[in-house]
């Protein structure tokens, strides 16, 4: 069905699911797609930004770019805070040390062990720095989605989210299949003063 609609990745359905609750994606945005490999959230995004909207991609391997000069991707590991911090700098993303983005989404994920526990724990590492860089990047009022595998460290990466966020669900998209363990964060509204 994917390729059918072109899109380049079955996720794109992910992001379309979350957009369909939580309505967080609008024309003029600005923002930033973390784990952005081969490019089908930025595909999504790119429908609901407009032509007023700037979006950046980033990921450890290349994206094949998208037909748009609006969409920008980069190569770069999200771990590396420094390198994105001056990334979102360059892109005008942060300015005088404040947040410019409406939305930063997540949908990295570790190479998995098949090892749940250990999975589960790379996962949620990965997460905490997505959300970690969204309360640099985004603006008051922005919004944070972020993959995350199930499992025990999931209430604690909850905790630190609903601090920041004024409003914040567990959302398990109908697209994902039943026995994935894959769920969204999605914080919505961050707090003035949160960055």
């Amino acid at each position: 069905m994917a390729k059918e609609r072109g899109y380049r990745a079955r996720s794109a359905f992910k992001l379309l699911d979350i957009q369909q609750k939580f309505n967080i994606l609008k024309s003029g945005q600005k923002l930033v797609d973390l784990g952005a490999a081969p490019g089908s959230f930025l595909q999504v995004i790119e429908k609901f930004m407009g032509s007023d909207g700037l979006a950046v991609g980033v990921d450890l391997q290349d994206i094949e770019p998208l037909d748009n000069a609006n969409i920008k991707t980069v190569r770069g590991d999200i771990m590396d805070t420094d390198q994105m911090i001056d990334l979102f700098k360059q892109a005008e993303f942060i300015k005088n040390g404040k947040g410019q983005a409406d939305v930063l989404t997540s949908d990295l994920a570790p190479k998995t062990s098949g090892i749940k526990d250990v999975d589960q724990g790379l996962s949620v590492e990965l997460t905490d720095q997505a959300f970690y860089l969204a309360t640099r990047v985004l603006k008051p009022g922005g919004h944070f989605v972020g993959k995350v595998f199930e499992g025990a460290d999931l209430p604690w990466l909850l905790k630190r989210v609903k601090r920041k966020f004024k409003k914040v669900s567990v959302f398990k998209p109908p697209s994902c299949r039943d026995r994935s363990f894959e769920k969204y964060i999605v914080g919505v509204g961050l707090k003035v003063g949160a960055n």
